[in-house]
C-alpha cells in the first residue's frame, strides 16, 4: 500500500477509535454503567456492532480505553505542576481547579468518576481504576507533605488524611453538580472549597 494511503487509513482508524470512546462516554452518561451495551454505543456512534468490534474486543475493552482517555489528563496536570515548579499550595490549587475547569467544559466525562465504584467490580477494570486513584492520591499526599515539611501546613496534620478530605470534597461537589443538572459553577464551588480547607490547614 502506498505510504500516503496507509497513513490516511491509520489516521481514519485512530479517528474512529477516539470517536467510539467519546460515544461511549455520552452513552454511559445517558444510561448508566448497568445499562451500557455495545449495541447502544454502536447506535450512538452511528455504526454497526461489527464495526465496533473491529476496534475493540468487547465492552470491557472499550471501558478500558475510556478510563485511559480520562486518566491522560492526570499526566498533563501533574506535568504542568512540575514544569512550572509550583509551590505546594499552588500545586494543590492548580490540581483541583484544573479538574473542575475540565469538568465544567466537558460535563459528560464526570460520569467516569461517578462510576468508579462499579468499575472496581470488574477484575480487568479494577487494576486500571486503582492505579489512577493511587497515582492522584500519591501526588496530592506528597505535595501536602511537602507543605507540612516547609511549615506551611500545621505539622500535627496527616497528609494522607488531608488528601482524603480534599478529594472527598471535590467528588462530593461533582456529584451534587450532576444531580443539579450542572446549574451551578463547579469551578467556583471547587475553588471555594479548596481555599477554605487550605486556610484551615495552614500554620497560624
Amino acid at each position: 500500500m502506498h505510504s500516503g494511503r496507509r497513513n490516511a487509513v491509520e489516521k481514519s482508524l485512530i479517528k474512529r477509535h477516539e470517536s467510539i470512546i467519546v460515544s461511549t462516554i455520552q452513552t454511559l452518561n445517558a444510561v448508566g454503567l448497568q445499562n451500557l451495551s455495545t449495541k447502544l454505543i454502536a447506535k450512538q456512534e452511528g455504526v454497526s456492532e461489527g464495526t465496533l468490534f473491529r476496534h475493540f474486543k468487547n465492552k470491557t475493552d472499550i471501558m478500558l480505553a475510556v478510563v485511559d482517555h480520562f486518566s491522560q489528563y492526570d499526566d498533563a496536570i501533574i506535568g504542568t505542576c512540575r514544569q512550572k515548579k509550583f509551590s505546594p499550595l499552588e500545586a494543590i490549587r492548580y490540581f483541583y481547579n484544573a479538574y473542575a475547569e475540565y469538568y465544567q467544559n466537558y460535563p459528560e466525562i464526570t460520569v467516569v468518576v461517578q462510576a468508579y465504584d462499579s468499575l472496581m467490580c470488574d477484575a480487568e477494570l479494577s487494576e486500571k481504576v486503582s492505579s489512577i486513584i493511587d497515582k492522584r492520591s500519591d501526588f496530592i499526599t506528597k505535595t501536602l507533605q511537602a507543605a507540612i515539611d516547609q511549615k506551611i501546613i500545621r505539622s500535627n496534620l496527616d497528609a494522607a488524611v488531608l488528601e482524603n478530605i480534599l478529594t472527598g470534597g471535590s467528588e462530593e461537589i461533582c456529584l451534587k453538580w450532576r444531580m443539579d443538572q450542572y446549574r451551578f459553577s463547579i469551578k467556583e464551588k471547587t475553588a471555594e472549597m479548596v481555599e477554605m480547607l487550605l486556610s484551615s490547614f495552614r500554620e497560624d
